[in-house]
């Protein structure tokens, strides 16, 4: 079974490696992601998120995405026979067609660009074409759902985007830019979802009324996505799964991802559904351990009375559609 992941965070990992002096390989690490687990687990496309933990940057939060996005580079002239760049749908064609894996190179925060619309089309120039608004801090352009410095002042979920914000969202529609919700704030999405006049997608997100993290979807936000022809790519987080985190190590992530699933396919409908693991920005993934595991996935999907068409569509179609429409 083909398949696409919409969001992990290896591209900051190895480059922390890097900087700390141990630099490790794409062809093989110990990382969730490397290229001979998604060998193993048929990948089709992965997102390769350019992100930085501003708390934690050793260097100026735009300097460290260009760094990330120069090992995306570096990555894929490696591995040209494996694994090749996809700017446009096209070109995910045409590495399907030539038995290659697809990286699409994104962007986790565009607090990176402090409100600078000349930042954003130069990241949109070095071959990103997916971004969120936010991480977990205040920036620039809005606020997160679920901040790490909180301000007991401020109400975060009810705070939506500053100008510069809507001022990046017409500009990303301009030049083609994927918008990716997850992180933003409840007002934020509904700031897009006015704003934007193209369908947008939440990469890593689940559903809220299975488990109430504030980074996770309501039903409204989610009949919108389907109404505006976007996409949620289910999140592997333990903390994004279930509340109960005791009934969520006796049954395993990969039926609680299958529940959030159905949930979804009953709320708004199956063809919003896809995958955005979050590898490598996670601690614990329990069953679904790394890009290798996959076929458990489609083993508890098939279980649990899913067909092969259904399954193909979260799995991959889903994606596809949304790139073929938006890239």
């Amino acid at each position: 079974m083909k398949m696409i992941d919409c969001h992990c965070d290896t591209l900051m990992a190895l480059n922390d490696a890097r900087l700390a002096g141990t630099e490790k390989t794409f062809e093989r690490n110990d990382l969730h992601v490397d290229l001979e687990k998604l060998e193993k687990g048929d990948y089709l496309l992965q997102c390769f998120a350019a992100f930085v933990n501003y708390a934690e940057s050793p260097v100026s939060p735009l300097l460290e995405v260009i760094q990330e996005i120069d090992v995306f580079h570096q990555l894929m002239a490696l591995y040209p026979d494996r694994i090749a760049p996809a700017y446009r749908f096209a070109d995910i064609e045409r590495n399907r067609q030539s038995g290659k894996i697809s990286g699409l190179l994104t962007i986790e925060d565009l607090g990176c660009c402090f409100g600078d619309l000349a930042a954003l089309r130069t990241l949109h120039r070095l071959g990103a074409r997916m971004m969120t608004l936010t991480w977990n801090y205040e920036n620039s352009l809005g606020f997160p759902n679920n901040p790490v410095l909180a301000d007991p002042g401020i109400d975060y979920p009810g705070s939506g985007l500053k100008p510069a914000g809507i001022a990046f969202v017409e500009e990303m529609d301009r030049l083609g830019i994927i918008i990716d919700v997850s992180h933003l704030s409840d007002a934020g999405f509904f700031d897009v979802a006015a704003h934007s006049q193209r369908p947008f997608i939440a990469s890593h997100s689940n559903a809220r009324s299975l488990c109430s993290h504030p980074r996770n979807l309501t039903d409204e936000m989610l009949r919108l996505l389907a109404d505006r022809g976007g996409f949620v790519g289910m999140n592997y987080c333990l903390a994004f799964l279930d509340d109960n985190q005791e009934r969520l190590k006796a049954r395993g992530t990969a039926e609680a991802v299958v529940d959030h699933i159905e949930h979804i396919r009953k709320v708004a409908g199956l063809d919003i559904i896809g995958l955005g693991s979050d590898f490598d920005g996670i601690d614990v993934t329990m069953q679904l351990k790394d890009a290798s595991a996959m076929g458990l996935l489609v083993e508890t999907m098939e279980r649990r009375g899913f067909t092969t068409t259904e399954i193909e569509k979260v799995c991959h179609q889903n994606a596809l559609r949304i790139f073929k429409e938006l890239l």
